[in-house]
């Protein structure tokens, strides 16, 4: 253990001497995160001029889900798309995106319109749609439900009795069994806060940002020969990379703490949202952990591969600017489209990200993070194998 303590403070040394650099690090994210948590705070909270398309298909072609296609059609908000195909084809059509809803109408919705148990109307929204958007629109389909409602029982009481005050006497909550929504997304749907989004989103980003100082500073000691000089005198490779990742970690954890921090206690008192960490502490030190290991295992993979300290800071800059720009840092992967999410949660970063929204959003524990925290963790494993392998191939040649 005693050359891997001196290796440590090596690095700790050298942090110390490039305090510029370090400082940026900590102060890159928390502009970031009070610039973005601030400004599309109201973007978060309110979902307001958005288009509305929905594809319908009427399996009943009666006067009642006709009359209801008309009401829908008659709301200047919604635009119709016309797609051509069965239920299931209709349902891909509106997964991939092509539509934001598909309304089905079945077959008997006219004829059991009046009984105790009618044939309900079945409203799906796409993967990407927001709840409140289809809360929105399922309100909308149940208004128009009702009117047809309305209307046949009406008829049906004047044709009856002969009297349509007896209207009155009609329990409309039955107009709730009319619809039934739900959403085609397979997995947990609820959204975010802007400062739920931008806190861990800029911290994770910062994290992977450390690459490019650690690259450059062993691409500078490798062809300053220190590590040459090392291995002659018999300190293992493992040990140097382990010397340079630990230092590191702790630079990633000490940025966690304080960007958590800026959440929680200056973000409000600027006017936005505070920070909810949750409920499961080790869960949320779970997900800081695999996050830093990954990212400084994969500034370490980047160290070994480039060759000089302009490549470096080229490829590391440009890897985690695609990195956060697929993983939901620069736009949330909810509002992308079905294809794009699908790309972006193969990232580290995407997979980061959804580990913090489990603990901030979804009130998740160790159970709930323990998948995307093993996807990080193996990650890292494999980034920081891969730079062993190549530290040893280059110190031989």
């Amino acid at each position: 253990m005693g050359p891997l303590i001196h290796l440590v403070r090596k690095e700790l040394l050298l942090l110390r001497r490039d305090w510029h650099a370090l400082l940026l690090l900590f102060l890159m994210p928390t502009v970031f995160i009070l610039i973005m948590s601030l400004a599309l705070r109201g973007l978060f909270a309110s979902h307001g001029r958005v288009v509305i398309t929905y594809a319908l298909l009427d399996q009943d072609r009666s006067p009642a889900s006709q009359l209801l296609a008309g009401h829908l059609a008659g709301q200047a908000e919604f635009q119709r798309i016309d797609l051509a195909g069965d239920e299931a084809r209709l349902q891909a059509a509106v997964r991939a995106d092509q539509a934001q809803f598909l309304v089905r109408i079945p077959a008997g919705f006219g004829a059991a319109l009046l009984r105790p148990q009618p044939q309900a109307v079945e409203l799906s929204g796409a993967p990407s749609v927001e709840p409140t958007l289809l809360k929105l629109f399922d309100a909308s389909l149940r208004e128009a439900a009702a009117r047809v409602y309305l209307k046949a029982s009406l008829g049906s009481l004047a044709r009856s009795m002969g009297d349509p005050s007896a209207a009155d006497a009609l329990d409309l909550d039955a107009v709730n069994a009319l619809v039934a929504s739900r959403s085609l997304y397979m997995g947990e749907q609820r959204l975010p806060s802007s400062v739920q989004q931008n806190v861990p989103a800029w911290l994770i980003f910062a994290m992977f940002f450390i690459a490019i100082p650690l690259s450059n500073t062993w691409v500078q000691e490798r062809s300053h020969g220190t590590y040459a000089r090392m291995l002659s005198l018999g300190v293992p490779r493992w040990k140097l990379l382990l010397g340079k990742l630990l230092p590191y970690l702790g630079v990633n954890l000490a940025q966690a703490a304080c960007m958590l921090a800026v959440g929680v206690y200056l973000v409000p008192r600027l006017g936005g949202d505070a920070l909810d960490l949750g409920d499961a502490p080790a869960a949320l030190a779970l997900m800081v952990l695999a996050v830093s290991f990954a990212a400084v295992s994969w500034g370490l993979l980047i160290a070994n591969v480039v060759r000089t300290s302009e490549q470096a800071t080229i490829f590391t800059g440009v890897g985690n600017l695609l990195l956060g720009l697929l993983g939901g840092v620069m736009v949330p992967l909810f509002v992308m489209p079905g294809w794009l999410q699908a790309i972006g949660r193969l990232t580290p970063v995407a997979w980061g990200l959804e580990g913090f929204l489990d603990v901030f959003l979804r009130r998740g524990g160790l159970a709930q993070v323990a998948p995307r925290a093993a996807l990080l963790l193996a990650f890292g494993v494999a980034a920081l194998g891969l730079a062993h392998s190549f530290f040893k191939r280059r110190s031989r040649g």
